[in-house]
């Protein structure tokens, strides 16, 4: 700063020294370990980013070479100044871990017949190729319809081009979570209320976490959180926005053909016979809400 006068040294310096005071200053005081769970293709990037913004605390991320054994609780970390990220379920390991710690938990739930489509097109177009985890699995799907590809992807397969163990799997996943949520404070965050209705669901994630946020705050997190602005930042960061589609609530009914309904009926009955009910029972029909003409009655009932 040589050559500035004596009080603009004085002004800049204190300037700068406030930044890295708030810098050093995440909102988010608690003692209590921020744990986040997300069902995979739920929406992770979304509210990663806005638990960042409003906490001012970093996310922990896992290497790919820890695996996917989301019902061990070994790998749940918590270090100072982070919050930790999965796609955890809570299985008994889980929770305990939970308790012990007396974590925050939250958790990202996703409307089930949204979740099938985004989870299809992960693997059909392989998203994360050119941010360097390739599936390798777009010439597999490319060599089938759409209507096939997905019914693949909601049955699971074993093949040397494709292993998946189904979507029943997540359909248990959001079966637990609901189920835990009425066993322990938590707080479950629906992906469709976050980008439907925005600064309410912000405002609801501060309440839980006890976390002030200014109106300024809030509409820079809503700017830096639309779907162009974080395919920017991923461009800008990764080399490609692949990742992020156009995630509109709803827009199963562009994709799923009537029988995958009743494909995901069936995956309910066997993998998640509870999650019907839980969904009634804590207001989050939205969740299971799909086309009337599926059919999709109650599992069960007649």
């Amino acid at each position: 700063m040589k050559g500035l006068p004596n009080t603009l040294m004085n002004f800049t310096a204190k300037l700068f020294c406030r930044r890295d005071v708030q810098a050093a200053a995440p909102r988010y005081q608690r003692t209590e370990p921020l744990f986040v769970a997300t069902i995979f293709k739920s929406g992770t990037k979304l509210l990663e980013h806005v638990l960042e913004k409003l906490t001012g605390l970093s996310p922990y991320h896992l290497g790919m070479g820890v695996g996917s054994d989301y019902e061990s609780a070994t790998p749940i970390t918590f270090e100072k100044g982070k919050f930790f990220i999965w796609h955890n379920v809570p299985s008994n390991a889980v929770k305990a871990r939970i308790r012990t710690e007396n974590a925050k938990p939250v958790f990202l739930i996703r409307n089930i017949f949204d979740l099938a489509v985004s989870q299809y097109f992960h693997f059909a177009d392989d998203v994360d190729a050119a941010i360097g985890h390739s599936t390798s699995t777009a010439d597999y799907f490319a060599g089938m319809g759409r209507e096939e590809g997905i019914s693949l992807v909601l049955c699971g397969a074993t093949s040397e081009h494709f292993s998946w163990h189904g979507f029943g799997y997540y359909l248990r996943q959001t079966q637990e979570i609901l189920q835990f949520s009425k066993e322990y404070p938590c707080h479950v965050v629906v992906y469709d209320r976050l980008v439907l209705n925005k600064r309410h669901e912000i405002k609801r994630l501060a309440d839980f976490l006890k976390v002030e946020v200014s109106s300024s705050t809030l509409n820079e997190m809503l700017d830096s959180s639309a779907l162009g602005a974080m395919r920017e930042a991923r461009v800008a960061s990764a080399g490609s926005g692949k990742h992020f589609r156009k995630g509109a609530p709803g827009d199963h009914v562009n994709v799923l053909a009537p029988h995958h309904y009743h494909m995901i009926s069936h995956l309910m009955m066997a993998h998640a016979p509870k999650l019907w009910d839980l969904c009634k029972e804590l207001e989050l029909g939205d969740v299971i809400a799909g086309l009337p003409e599926a059919d999709l009655t109650k599992p069960g009932r007649q």
